[in-house]
């Protein structure tokens, strides 16, 4: 097993000690802050004074500040740099100073604290999932026998108890860091708008492609579709040529967000993010990003009594590098409601087709050419505001699939490691059989293991619901413990 290992690759050996020490702090709700630039005394050189990773509020037993060092190496002047380090730490700091070590050490004679490989082997039981990311990530870069070994290990350790546990550590920690105010967002996809009666994108794609079979607007609409590439964006793009006009398509659009509307319930997926946006209100770096068309949560922002301040621009701004930040404000201004970011374009709900407004009709992202002029404009205020949020805040997805590439593409950008960001994802999912029915399976814990790995990389952890329906409980549940 592992403790037969001497040391981790360089790559395992940060990544998995990182990851522990975030965990730690989470679970001890203490700040730690990696590559922390030390202040004070000017004549210490500037690579003395950035330490690998920094407690201020102490660190497990320590009461004081903690000053943690990592060391990859094993070689006869390892103890001799560690003094060295030690003697100029304590004497121009007063901090607790702890040498992380990837290799076997006598360390009883440096009267030092020092964890080395002894620990990080106790560390790979206790945090599975976190070993898993860490030997994920060296597998993608050199694929040998013993990589996959490793990951096996954790794989193995890795039971439903401890994924428990995950979601238990991070819960809490988006709790403190809303109580703290320390700039959670909100970044929602089309599930959260589905229970409301909106379809989504597959869906109303789907939809477009029916109504077109329908009217006979193409002699084989099937042949048609397959031969243009038949991914969502190229379908979005024909329906649109197809139709021509882009009022009526935006009108399509309004069809399939709109027509089986629901009543407005408070216990529902938006109805309970927006109790939360209540609760956040008061810490002025709270904002919220949608990649949805519609004024669904405006509508229980409104019923809970939260002012927001919805913002969209037009493809026409952002296909101008020039006018790029020029964006258009409905119902307040954003410096004093909440900020409501709809960033792929905002269709408010009409009762006529004539009733659209032109600004909301330009705003709309669906098609290929839409997102080929959004994602080329790395300057356009929808770009802009994307990383913004992944870059400053401390963004929980909602209803998010993640696999849009270029949404990917911004958030490996800004990836963090450790992970800064979370994402809630259902354990049960549907599938069809040979048959083509419907059926609904649960991910394995070695595919639940991949998962995490995977969207781990791109700087977010995954928090896991039961299904779609667990989702709304957690949010009411998170909403109650909140102070």
């Amino acid at each position: 097993m592992k403790e037969q290992n001497e040391k981790l690759s360089r790559y395992e050996f940060i990544s998995f000690v990182k990851a522990v020490l975030k965990k730690r702090s989470l679970e001890d709700n203490k700040p730690l802050y990696f590559e922390y630039r030390g202040p004070g005394n000017r004549n210490l050189a500037e690579s003395a004074r950035r330490f690998d990773a920094f407690a201020p509020d102490g660190f497990f037993k320590y009461r004081e500040p903690v000053i943690f060092e990592f060391i990859d190496s094993k070689s006869k002047q390892m103890e001799k740099r560690i003094r060295a380090v030690a003697d100029v730490y304590r004497k121009n700091y007063d901090a607790a100073i702890i040498f992380i070590v990837n290799a076997r050490i006598s360390h009883e004679e440096l009267d030092l604290a020092v964890w080395d490989i002894e620990e990080i082997n106790k560390w790979i039981k206790e945090y599975p999932a976190e070993y898993g990311h860490a030997c994920s990530g060296n597998i993608n870069r050199k694929k040998t026998t013993q990589d996959k070994e490793k990951l096996q290990i954790s794989e193995n350790l890795c039971r439903d108890d401890l994924y428990q546990k995950n979601n238990d550590i991070y819960t809490n920690a988006i709790r403190t860091y809303i109580e703290e105010k320390k700039g959670v967002a909100l970044v929602l996809g089309a599930g959260v708008s589905k229970e409301q009666g909106a379809k989504t994108w597959d869906e109303m794609l789907r939809g477009f492609q029916k109504e077109i079979e329908e009217k006979h607007l193409l002699d084989d609409s099937k042949a048609v579709f397959e031969e243009v590439g038949g991914t969502s964006l190229t379908t979005a793009q024909l329906c649109k040529d197809v139709w021509a006009d882009e009022k009526t398509f935006a009108w399509q659009i309004h069809h399939s967000l709109y027509d089986k509307a629901q009543e407005l319930d408070v216990n529902t997926e938006l109805g309970e993010i927006a109790q939360l946006a209540q609760k956040c209100r008061k810490d002025q770096n709270f904002r919220i990003l949608t990649y949805n068309y519609d004024d669904f949560l405006e509508q229980y922002l409104e019923q809970c009594g939260v002012k927001c301040c919805s913002m969209f621009t037009t493809k026409d701004r952002y296909s101008n590098g020039q006018a790029s930040v020029d964006f258009y404000g409905v119902n307040g201004q954003p410096n004093q409601n909440l900020r409501l970011y709809h960033v792929h374009g905002f269709l408010p709900k009409v009762a006529t087709k004539s009733q659209l407004d032109s600004l909301h009709t330009k705003s709309i992202c669906l098609t290929e050419a839409d997102y080929n002029m959004l994602y080329n404009q790395p300057y356009s205020w929808p770009i802009a505001s994307q990383l913004s949020f992944f870059r400053e805040n401390i963004c929980l997805f909602i209803g998010c699939s993640l696999s849009d590439p270029n949404i990917r593409r911004l958030l490996e950008i800004t990836a963090c490691n450790p992970a800064n960001h979370y994402a809630i994802l259902p354990v049960i999912y549907e599938s069809t059989d040979a048959s083509g029915a419907l059926m609904k399976k649960q991910f394995t814990t070695k595919d639940r293991l991949q998962i995490e790995n995977h969207f781990y990389r791109i700087g977010i952890n995954i928090l896991w619901a039961r299904d779609y329906s667990a989702i709304p409980v957690w949010l009411h549940d998170l909403n109650q413990s909140i102070i």
